[in-house]
């Protein structure tokens, strides 16, 4: 039987009555990966029955959720651990309608106004005035406490449509821009925080000792320095520990993403 009339009989199959019976169609449409999604989502506008539509976009959510799987597994395999790329897949699969092709065209925008300015013969914090006065003052986008408290700010489309964001999400535009342009700034994870770390080129992946200074990408891209650390952790009575000054490689990024 070609692949088009079995996963037309087994849609005809999604409103069994039998949950265990049910248990074997689900599976099969499942094998079928992203070849059953039109068929799912047809059968699901066609659909008012409640579990039925229930069953439905469970399929279509964890078909999805694998294919997103898959490709953070081919980006992770890749080992170049770009930001732009899994960001992104992540913001399509919660938000698969947004302009993702107007947020692409802005975000090559942004990286080409702070190339435009850059001169990589400038100090290290002359070269974070560039991007901050492009991130900031040029495309205004800026932190906003609402947003750290709303998971839809976490994503590109979000970021890209207010020009607010949080913490996290403006951290990721901050490093994405690094990155596309070579500039060594990294992430650095603190509780309920997420800052930059500015190193030295002396190696494939900083270490703390590489650290020149810090930036909030929150707080339009302000230096802060390890004592600025050790205060905002002493505020939140939190023990001072060598993660929260030492740059974090992107994949724990986009676990922290996943874990949303």
């Amino acid at each position: 039987m070609k692949t088009t009339d079995t996963l037309t009989s087994l849609m005809s199959l999604t409103d069994e009555p039998n949950e265990h019976l049910y248990i074997n169609i689900a599976n099969a449409i499942i094998n079928y990966g992203e070849t059953a999604l039109p068929y799912l989502k047809d059968k699901l506008k066609e659909t008012t029955d409640n579990l039925h539509v229930e069953r439905l976009r469970n399929l279509i959510e964890v078909i999805e959720r694998q294919l997103i799987v898959k490709r953070l597994k081919t980006w992770s395999e890749k080992r170049e651990y770009d930001l732009l790329e899994p960001y992104f897949i992540l913001s399509k699969y919660k938000f698969p309608k947004a302009d993702w092709s107007n947020i692409g065209f802005q975000t090559i925008m942004i990286i080409e106004q702070v190339e435009n300015e850059l001169n990589y013969e400038l100090t290290p914090l002359e070269q974070v005035k560039i991007l901050n006065h492009i991130i900031y003052d040029v495309n205004k986008f800026k932190g906003d406490i609402v947003a750290i408290n709303n998971d839809d700010y976490y994503y590109a489309n979000t970021l890209f449509e207010t020009h607010k964001g949080n913490p996290f999400s403006l951290g990721i535009l901050y490093c994405i821009i690094a990155e596309r342009l070579g500039l060594p700034i990294f992430p650095v994870i603190l509780p309920n925080h997420f800052i930059l770390a500015y190193c030295k080129k002396t190696r494939h992946f900083p270490l703390l000792e590489d650290v020149l200074f810090y930036i909030n990408p929150f707080n339009n891209g302000i230096v802060l320095t390890r004592k600025d650390i050790r205060n905002y952790l002493n505020e939140l009575n939190i023990k001072s520990e060598l993660k929260y000054y030492e740059p974090t490689k992107n994949p724990h990024i986009i676990k922290r993403l996943l874990c949303l």
